[in-house]
């Protein structure tokens, strides 16, 4: 394809023929049965639940309340102790 210096070309006869290609386009599409959408489409992300947007899930934090349960009463028994220090106690049966 040669280059064309654009400058010297005018606006009109530019916007007839990209408006010509444009339907030439459009034709092509229609034969082959391609429909009529738009060639170019927005991107978009998948559609997510709101448990994928925020990351939490339901039955995750059910586990997790099981898991911390005696974390209060066992921290004022013990003002230092680490979580660490209380699931040890609590795979020992102590807390």
């Amino acid at each position: 394809m040669a280059d064309v210096d654009l400058s010297t070309v005018s606006l009109a006869s530019l916007t007839a023929e990209i408006k010509r290609r444009m339907e030439e386009l459009e034709h092509a599409k229609a034969e082959l049965g391609l429909g009529n959408e738009p060639s170019v489409r927005p991107v978009r992300g998948r559609p997510r639940s709101k448990t994928a947007k925020t990351g939490r899930n339901p039955s995750m934090s059910a586990a997790a309340e099981e898991r911390w349960r005696g974390w209060d009463a066992y921290k004022k028994a013990h003002p230092n102790a680490k979580p660490k220090e209380f699931f040890k106690a609590k795979r020992a049966g102590k807390a």
